[in-house]
């Protein structure tokens, strides 16, 4: 049979048409003619479903591929934000008119900090200026003052108990002591009181001590970094529970090269500027450690100046400069640039930060902010001199790098040149 196209109306008819034309299949007819005209209504009918169901098929599988193509639509990418930056142009060593002495960068740290723990186990009722207020990080605190402290009814029973023992021991040794006189008790017996006497203040002298180690004092003015547990728990003997810093005393340190070392000896006075206090005048430190061998990164060697806080003005993580006397002087290559440029760098170079990371700048490169750490030199007034990492002509970030990471879109405000 030749094909036949299926209108769309044939299509909608067909559903309506349906129950007539098995009707017309199912007649009562049984003459040869009849029963031909019958195959020949069936062959008709069963090609047109035939073409509705390919038909309605094709549609089906035309839609599937329009909801396909739709899905698989990639989003328009949205262009990233762009930071606002300040830049200055990397200067050569050349460029630079000194008027006076070459400083070096130095960091403040406390003197002494120490994690604090209890010689003896017990509850923590206490870990705060008051009971039920724990401790922030940062807070100062005086001397005298009561760190942390155990649950004080547990030491003062075992107290009570021990000093009971030792009075019935006191009494028993005295006694003993008369009898053996009078050759009523041997002498054996009279030593064996007499250890049970001793065992007695032992324990005694042993619950006093307790009872003191039960309280956490500060020793001198100090400040709290960091709080280990929470006042209501359990804490074991040695457990760390706070770390404190003394701040009376800060250490500087700066590490300076070998033709420097000479000039400085323990015991000498320097005076020690801090960057964060500009305006004040300068601290008064003395020297105390002098490296007698130089590090393997940097080829420096480390001075540590001990420096008086009674105010408290220095904070550990402070930048100091050292004046030793000594003219700026560089290799070959060396360029400086804003102290404002430098940025310290984590391990993964990914973001600026506080971490213990490489110093390092953020350089500007096809409207990017790309990291570069960088090898430090002497300090002219707000410029610092840079041995390694940096060529002249180059642009470095010297505001807003805050915000930045490796690879960042920025957008220049304005380009100057570094300043002395």
């Amino acid at each position: 049979m030749k094909s036949q196209n299926v209108s769309m109306i044939e299509i909608v008819e067909l559903p309506l048409r349906l129950p007539r034309m098995l009707q017309e299949l199912t007649g009562t007819t049984q003459s040869a003619e009849g029963i031909s005209q019958r195959w020949e209504r069936l062959e008709t009918w069963g090609f047109r479903i035939y073409e509705v169901a390919r038909v309605v098929c094709t549609w089906l599988m035309l839609l599937c591929l329009a909801f396909a193509l739709a899905g698989c639509r990639k989003p328009e990418a949205r262009p990233a934000e762009r930071s606002l930056v300040h830049t200055a142009v990397v200067q050569p060593l050349d460029n630079v008119r000194s008027d006076g002495e070459a400083s070096y960068l130095a960091l403040v740290k406390f003197d002494h900090e120490t994690d604090l723990s209890f010689k003896v186990g017990g509850i923590l009722v206490s870990i705060g200026p008051v009971p039920g207020t724990d401790w922030d990080e940062g807070t100062p605190v005086k001397a005298g003052a009561v760190l942390a402290e155990l649950k004080q009814s547990d030491f003062t029973n075992a107290l009570i108990s021990a000093r009971a023992k030792a009075e019935l021991a006191s009494k028993t040794i005295e006694r003993f002591r008369k009898l053996r006189a009078t050759d009523a008790v041997s002498q054996q017996e009279l030593d064996s009181t007499e250890a049970d006497w001793r065992t007695a203040q032992a324990q005694l002298d042993q619950a006093e001590q307790n009872l003191r180690d039960s309280r956490l004092v500060a020793s001198k003015d100090g400040v709290v970094l960091m709080r280990y547990v929470n006042s209501r728990v359990t804490v074991a003997p040695g457990q760390r529970v706070l770390r404190f810093a003394d701040t009376s005393l800060m250490s500087v340190e700066l590490g300076l090269p070998d033709r420097l070392i000479g000039r400085l000896t323990p015991g000498k006075d320097v005076a020690v500027e801090i960057s964060a206090l500009e305006g004040l005048p300068p601290f008064r430190g003395r020297i105390s450690e002098v490296g007698v061998a130089a590090s393997t990164e940097g080829r420096l060697f480390r001075v540590v100046i001990k420096v008086p806080n009674p105010d408290g003005l220095l904070r550990s993580g402070m930048t100091a400069r050292i004046h030793v006397g000594d003219l700026p002087s560089g290799k070959p290559g060396t360029v400086w640039i804003p102290l404002s440029a430098l940025v310290t760098l984590p391990p993964d170079g990914r973001s600026a930060g506080s971490g213990q990371g490489q110093l390092g700048v953020f350089v500007v490169k096809d409207a990017k902010a790309l990291t570069r750490p960088v090898k430090t030199g002497d300090i002219l007034n707000s410029s610092i001199l840079i041995t390694e990492g940096l060529q002249a002509g180059e642009q470095v970030v010297t505001a807003g790098a805050s915000f930045l990471y490796d690879g960042a879109p920025v957008e220049v405000a304005g380009e100057t040149v570094a300043s002395k």
